[in-house]
């Protein structure tokens, strides 16, 4: 019989409605994922990565699972084997659920440790969630919602397909081309490449869609939480040298939650729009319902709007032809920069 509390990183399962879903724990489809149970009858999911190739996806897999245990300090879902098979090579991971928002969020203090998660993938479905139940039907799940308002849910990190081990020595080896930051589809992106750039900071674009993405679940919430406008500002600005990194983030977040009252953490969490709420400064004030106290003392964290001349870039640049005539304009603006730099240093 399994246990009520399943020891790390297993999952706690069931909690379906029997008659609204007949196939107890069902799964959706997936090319690259099956799930199964072991020996122990633990749940797991096995996940096919590339053929035995020195990809960075398997060296991540391969390097979490000699890591599986500092794992779990950083919120990331440990690889518990590693199988290889012919020309295949296999990630056994702990089975968890995906849509971690769903089956209901009660309370402000219910939904914030989800925030902190994932500042230690960037989209939702790369967030497991330490319980799972039938697949289309997670959404009214009562056990989920159960585990939720007792505190005992909690969150992950995984699926590297996208990610890249990029050197950290210095911020011009750790420079991608404009072109990988269109990579990833599934989401919206920050406009770090939209101006015809030829390169870009890996680091600090991932955190422009963490933004963007926690701006599109939680900025109806700043009238209850009124530091999430600093946060998500500083998070999605198009001043990539004030934009919050990984660390700045968390110890941001942190010293902030902690300043919440017990009534504010119990505070019943605001529907979600019925209609959808644009992330870009521009087009949604995250600010408007806040005291002047509080916009005074914080609003140099603001997103400032962009400008005409940003705007005209990324008008241009939306065509082909107009993206390569900033392309052949730009390397000639940086060598005259440096060349003026070098000049000024003698």
């Amino acid at each position: 019989m399994r246990q009520e509390s399943p020891k790390w990183p297993y999952a706690f399962c069931g909690g379906d409605n029997p008659y609204i879903c007949p196939v107890p724990l069902q799964a959706t489809l997936s090319k690259k994922i099956c799930f199964a149970q072991d020996r122990n009858g633990q749940h797991v999911a096995i996940k096919r990565l590339d053929v035995l190739a020195d990809t960075d996806e398997s060296r991540i897999n391969r390097f979490l699972y000699e890591h599986k245990d500092e794992a779990a300090e950083i919120c990331i879902l440990p690889v518990i084997d590693i199988l290889e098979y012919a020309e295949y090579c296999f990630a056994v991971m702990p089975r968890w659920g995906d849509h971690p928002m769903y089956s209901g969020v009660d309370s402000i203090g219910e939904a914030l440790p989800y925030i902190h998660c994932l500042l230690k993938d960037i989209k939702t479905d790369n967030t497991p969630v330490n319980h799972f139940g039938a697949h289309h039907h997670s959404r009214n799940n009562g056990k989920r919602r159960r585990l939720r308002s007792s505190g005992r849910l909690t969150y992950a990190l995984f699926d590297f397909d996208l990610a890249l081990i990029i050197p950290t020595s210095s911020s011009t080896q750790r420079r991608l081309p404009a072109w990988r930051s269109f990579e990833i589809v599934t989401i919206e992106s920050p406009y770090d490449t939209s101006q015809g750039e030829l390169d870009y900071d890996p680091f600090i674009f991932e955190m422009g869609c963490l933004g963007i993405m926690l701006c599109q679940e939680f900025q109806h919430c700043t009238p209850s939480v009124p530091f999430l406008a600093p946060f998500l500002d500083r998070l999605i600005t198009d001043k990539l040298d004030e934009r919050l990194t990984s660390s700045k983030a968390l110890s941001f977040f942190e010293k902030m939650y902690m300043e919440l009252t017990p009534v504010q953490l119990a505070a019943p969490f605001p529907p979600f729009p019925e209609v959808y709420i644009p992330w870009q400064p521009d087009k949604y004030d995250r600010w408007h319902e806040l005291s002047e106290t509080f916009v005074a003392k914080w609003g140099h964290f603001r997103a400032p709007l962009p400008s005409v001349y940003t705007k005209f870039l990324r008008r241009i640049c939306l065509t082909l032809w107009g993206k390569r005539c900033v392309w052949v304009i730009r390397p000639s603006m940086r060598l005259t920069v440096q060349i003026g730099n070098q000049i000024l240093c003698i």
